[in-house]
C-alpha cells in the first residue's frame, strides 16, 4: 500500500507547487516546510481534492484529516456514522458500534451524544482522527493533526496512530511543523520550501542537514529535551505499541500485516 506522485504540479492563485516524485507507504513520510511551503496544499492534492497535473496513484480507501477539519451539524457520534454508512454501507447498529469504539480510542466518548459544532478545537480535531480511523484505511493523509490538542492526548494519539499503522501497513503522510510528531509516525521526511522539495532524507539522518529550516527545527526539539536527532529514537513515545496495540484494543479485527 503506498501513495505516491509523480511530476505533481497545483495552481493556486499566485502559488504553484511543483513536486518531481513523492512516495509515502507503511513506513510514514513526513512532510514539513515553512508556512506557506504547500504542505496542505500536496496533501489536498494527493487525496484528490484538488485539481492537478501528473500522476497521482493512492488507496481507494483514503482519509484524510486536516488542521481545521470539517465537522457537521449533529451529534459527534453521528458525524461518524453518516461517514461509515456511506463509505462503507454498514447498517445504523454496525455503524452505531464502530463510531463509539473510535470516541473511545480518542477519549471523546463523553461527548458522543452532543452537538458536534459546539467542540472545542482540539475535541475537534479528535473526532476527524475517531472519523478516520473509524474507516480503517489503507492509506492516512494527516495534516497538523494534533496541532490543538493538549500534550496528554498528543502522545495518547501518536501511540495509536502508529499502532494503526504498524499493524494494517497503512500508508502514511503526516504535515507537521514539530519535530516530537515525526520520530515516532516516519522515517522518511520531505522538506517543501516555497512550493519545491528542497530536501529529501531519512529521519534518522536529519542532524546531517545544513538546511536552515531543518536546523531550526532540531534546535526547537533539543530544547524540548529530545537527546539526539541522530537517533531515531528521538521523541518516540516508549510504550508506542503498547502490549497488545492500542489500536486493537478498541478495533480488534484488524490484524498484523503479513
Amino acid at each position: 500500500m503506498a501513495v505516491t506522485a509523480t511530476q505533481l504540479t497545483v495552481a493556486r492563485g499566485t502559488f504553484r507547487l511543483a513536486v518531481e516524485t513523492f512516495v509515502a507507504d507503511g513506513s510514514g513520510t513526513a512532510v514539513v516546510g515553512p508556512n506557506g511551503a504547500g504542505k496542505t496544499t500536496l496533501l489536498l492534492a494527493l487525496q484528490g481534492l484538488l485539481p492537478c497535473g501528473g500522476r497521482v496513484e493512492r488507496p481507494a480507501d483514503c482519509a484524510g484529516v486536516f488542521a481545521q477539519p470539517a465537522v457537521l451539524r449533529g451529534s459527534a457520534i453521528w458525524n461518524i456514522m453518516v461517514v461509515l454508512q456511506s463509505a462503507l454501507g454498514l447498517d445504523v447498529r454496525a455503524a452505531r458500534q464502530r463510531a463509539a469504539a473510535a470516541l473511545r480510542a480518542v477519549d471523546l466518548a463523553g461527548e458522543a451524544d452532543g452537538e458536534a459544532r459546539r467542540l472545542s478545537a482540539g475535541q475537534r480535531q479528535r473526532l476527524a482522527l475517531a472519523r478516520a480511523l473509524a474507516l480503517e484505511p489503507r492509506a492516512l493523509l494527516l495534516d497538523e493533526p494534533f496541532a490543538n490538542i493538549d500534550a496528554d492526548g498528543r502522545f495518547a494519539l501518536r501511540c495509536l496512530v502508529a499502532d494503526y499503522v504498524a499493524r494494517s501497513g497503512c500508508a502514511l503522510v503526516l504535515a507537521t511543523q514539530t519535530l516530537a510528531d515525526v520520530t515516532p509516525l516516519c522515517r522518511r521526511l520531505v522538506l517543501l520550501d516555497r512550493g519545491r522539495a528542497a530536501e529529501r532524507l531519512d529521519v534518522a539522518g536529519l542532524a546531517g542537514s545544513t538546511h536552515p529550516y531543518l536546523r531550526a527545527l532540531l534546535a526547537e526539539g533539543r530544547v524540548a529535551g529530545w537527546r539526539s536527532a541522530a537517533d531515531p529514537r528521538i521523541g518516540r513515545p516508549p510504550d508506542a505499541g503498547q502490549g497488545p496495540g492500542v489500536y486493537r484494543q478498541y478495533f480488534p479485527k484488524v490484524e498484523d500485516p503479513a
